[in-house]
């Protein structure tokens, strides 16, 4: 499960939750958000029950909580396709939604709509500020990507990276330099 616990300055428990389902969930990311409360994202492989309301797509699909200050549910969001689908990143962007992004091996099913590259590509996901996906693309080449962060930039625009065994494929224009893997990044426009 989800285990957060919010201390003051000095360590003490203010308050704790624990969210979950009757499977595996693994939480990777964790944001304030600019009303106070915070928002979450990992993995999930629960089907409903417990604090899940929504049955999985595939083997592991990314997984959005949103909370209050004190760690109240205010709504959740299970998004993926027919198989793994991993987050390792969740911002709040500066129109008051969310952008966040990890890894997926789905092919077109579930929520995903964009083409698989390779066995594991890029997955970035924005939201609006009630987790309704807004758009969503799909990034990699024909070996394993994986996407470990994001950012939003002045411009509006949003900067993610992560490794790639890729050469040149799919949509990855650059080749694979080592044997093993390499950075890399790209800039997105905002939409």
């Amino acid at each position: 499960d989800f285990w957060i616990v919010k201390t003051d300055s000095i360590g003490n428990i203010q308050w704790q939750n624990t969210i979950g389902g009757n499977s595996i969930e693994i939480l990777n990311a964790i944001q304030q958000t600019n009303d106070g409360g915070f928002i979450f994202g990992g993995r999930s492989d629960s089907n409903i029950s417990g604090d899940k309301t929504e049955s999985p797509f595939g083997f592991s699909d990314y997984w959005i909580v949103k909370t209050d200050s004190i760690g109240n549910i205010q709504w959740q969001n299970t998004i993926g396709g027919s198989n793994d689908d991993k987050l390792y990143s969740v911002k709040q962007t500066m129109d008051g939604g969310y952008i966040f992004c990890g890894s997926s091996s789905s092919f077109i099913s579930g929520d995903k709509t964009d083409i698989n590259f390779g066995l594991e590509d890029y997955w970035v996901i924005k939201l609006d500020s009630m987790g309704a996906i807004e758009w969503q693309k799909t990034f990699g080449g024909d070996k394993q990507d994986w996407l470990n962060d994001i950012i939003e930039t002045e411009d509006g625009g949003v900067l993610i990276g992560g490794n790639s065994n890729s050469g040149i494929s799919g949509n990855k224009s650059e080749p694979n330099y080592g044997i093993g893997s390499d950075y890399w990044i790209i800039k997105l426009t905002d939409n």
